[in-house]
């Protein structure tokens, strides 16, 4: 039998090896993911300051996150005063909070401390701060998401530790107990019942964190039920829950067959929400629960054999029980080592090995494994001549240590690649203009707020509402009034859209966006924006005179001249006579009222109204005269550029 057994070994050794040297292979080309939730952006900005008082307060993540009841967003002063807060709501498919301020903010700089539930089930925490007026003194230059980690991770950890050994006592325990039973070797239960009771209280005290926002005191104190109810990870814990409830009642009564359906009911419930479920919703979930169960086998029924072998004294049917179990063994060992190598596959790549904290972790848990299959081989080479003890011991010492390592790296941020497109468009800090512009046939809108520019692109006959499946790309380079220019490095948030961050000159700022779409040409085009947005809020005001004033225009001349294509011939303008109220009505700011506006001066000295709808994605300027009337005006449209210019009848009695 051990001939065989020999035999079989280097089979499946030279078989891991052949595997291992092609997922290494797959893993070079591998992209990085993610896991966990992380704080991409917020509004009112991060380390950033708006001139007047805010509103809300908007969290954005790279996932879908949900609140953590009255601990979602709490908002203080520089004294540790408490600012009133609304609950939170979720908005762009979970990956966005918003919270309302109650009552108006005072200058100074205020802390934000945030809670969000992760897919994940981790409760992820942070803060950060941002200043009212003139406080920005007070602030550092922002880091990308401020400072965040898992709330609770020691008691998370802890619990996570005592889960993964359950399944491993469990899982593992029903598997050994049919190994000795081969061999008329009856073994007592004790382990496997306090097995599903310490699932039990893990998984349940997971959910208790959940519910308490990262505390188990808050959890059990005063428990929030949308926090533990209202999303992905809440549910997912209590349907683990009850499966471990399930398993822990069917072993107490012997029910072997309801047992199993009880913890395949955690393992995919363990499945759905770990790490590689971010990166693959079909595959992560897969190999995360064939992974768990294989490896809580593998630990579980090597300690139920050793348990065996100290009750017998290791004698002869001990010896054939360990020969069973060596060979389940190595089939275990090859799944094992086939589902973490993909599932590595899906959260990092070969660099960040040992450039990340996670990457270190991993590296160190497959050190374990490694010396785990050294002491296995070892041992089985022995078995020929006495019971490898020591040895056997050993191997589960190290098993043990590896499931620790495992729960560290359950509580461990996989790397993330800042570079990853964005699920949307971060939302505008502080008051916001959008600048227009047209590169031959790509249309380009650029919304500039506090630390930011979002770009979107669009190519003629794109329905909006439909969305567009062609591919958009933008190059961006910014100037400021001084002709320092520096290349910048945008980020897509969707279909044709782009982003971001950037530090606003005093004057003027010009943008040159080099745009090109498939099937359109495209080229480049510099925009102009002028900071800071002027006034601090919305002028509407500006805009109603300007509207009133050109409804008191009985007639003018109007010369248009209107374009699709900014490369193409030069288009002779229209000459149109029309009165005001029939120009006004035609327009997007017809009502005297527009989403963005700002005011600025030109070189001649005339004063020019800027106007930004980005949700049609049209961008205005207006230029006016003393009387308030509209001298020019450019407007840029997704599929068109019109510029116009004005001309009024001189008044009666003028020489």
């Amino acid at each position: 039998m051990f001939k065989v057994w020999g035999g079989s070994v280097r089979r499946c050794v030279r078989l891991v090896i052949a595997l291992m040297l092609a997922l290494a292979g797959l893993l070079v080309a591998a992209p990085a993911s993610q896991a966990h939730a992380v704080l991409l952006f917020a509004s009112p900005a991060i380390e950033g300051a708006v001139p007047t008082a805010p509103k809300s307060v908007s969290l954005v993540f790279d996932e879908p996150v949900q609140p953590s009841g009255s601990r979602t967003v709490r908002v203080t002063g520089a004294a540790g005063k408490t600012v009133a807060v609304g609950s939170a709501s979720r908005s762009e498919g979970g990956r966005q909070l918003t919270v309302a301020v109650r009552g108006t903010l005072a200058p100074g700089v205020y802390t934000v401390q945030w809670q969000a539930t992760a897919q994940d089930g981790d409760v992820m925490g942070g803060s950060y701060r941002f200043a009212v007026g003139s406080a920005a003194a007070g602030l550092s230059a922002g880091a990308a998401g401020g400072q965040q980690q898992v709330s609770g991770a020691g008691a998370t950890a802890v619990l996570r530790w005592v889960l993964f050994a359950a399944f491993a006592l469990t899982l593992g325990g029903l598997v050994g107990e049919r190994l000795a039973a081969r061999h008329g070797i009856r073994t007592p239960r004790p382990w496997l019942r306090a097995g599903a009771v310490g699932g039990l209280v893990a998984s349940l005290g997971l959910s208790v964190l959940i519910a308490g926002g990262g505390s188990l005191v808050e959890g059990l104190s005063s428990p929030s039920g949308p926090a533990l109810f209202g999303g992905r990870a809440g549910v997912l814990a209590v349907v683990e829950t009850a499966g471990w409830l399930l398993a822990a009642v069917a072993l107490f009564r012997g029910w072997r067959p309801v047992a199993w359906a009880g913890l395949a009911a955690g393992l995919v419930c363990e499945g759905l929400r770990a790490h590689p479920a971010s990166a693959s919703a079909v595959w992560g979930p897969v190999l995360t629960t064939v992974h768990l169960a294989a490896a809580a086998i593998w630990i579980g029924a090597l300690l139920h054999v050793v348990f065996v072998g100290v009750a017998h004294r290791w004698d002869a049917r001990f010896r054939a029980a360990l020969g069973d179990y060596a060979r389940l063994a190595l089939l275990l060992v090859i799944v094992v080592l086939l589902t973490g190598m993909l599932s590595g596959l899906l959260l990092l790549s070969p660099t960040e090995l040992l450039d990340t904290s996670f990457g270190k972790v991993l590296t160190f848990k497959l050190a374990l494994v490694a010396a785990v299959c050294a002491l296995a081989a070892l041992a089985r080479r022995r078995m020929t001549q006495a019971a490898p003890r020591s040895l056997v011991r050993v191997e589960a010492s190290v098993l043990v240590a590896v499931l620790a390592v495992t729960v560290w790296l359950s509580v461990t941020q996989p790397p993330r690649d800042t570079q990853n497109a964005l699920p949307f468009a971060p939302p505008a800090t502080g008051n916001a203009i959008t600048a227009g512009g047209r590169a031959d046939q790509i249309g380009i809108a650029a919304t500039a707020s506090a630390g930011q520019v979002v770009l979107r692109l669009t190519a003629p006959t794109t329905d909006l509402e439909r969305g567009d499946s062609r591919t958009y790309r933008a190059s961006l380079r910014l100037a400021d009034a001084a002709g320092r220019a520096r290349t910048v490095s945008l980020r897509g948030c969707g279909d044709g859209c782009f982003y971001a961050p950037v530090a606003w000159k005093n004057g003027a700022n010009l943008l040159t966006v080099r745009a090109a779409a498939t099937g359109w040409g495209g080229g480049k085009e510099t925009l102009r924006v002028m900071w800071p947005v002027w006034p601090v809020r919305p002028d509407n005001a500006l805009l109603e005179r300007t509207v009133k004033a050109m409804r008191a225009v009985k007639m003018f001349t109007l010369h248009e001249q209107v374009a699709s294509d900014t490369a193409g011939t030069t288009i002779v303008p229209t000459r149109l006579e029309l009165s005001g109220d029939h120009f006004v009505d035609s327009e997007p700011y017809a009502t005297g009222q527009a989403a963005q506006t700002s005011r600025f001066t030109d070189t001649e000295g005339h004063t020019v109204l800027a106007l930004g709808y980005p949700g049609e994605r049209l961008a205005l300027e207006l230029t006016l005269d003393n009387q308030g009337r509209v001298v020019r005006e450019t407007l840029v449209a997704p599929n068109h550029l019109i510029h116009r210019s004005f001309t009024y009848p001189e008044p009666e009695g003028a020489s």
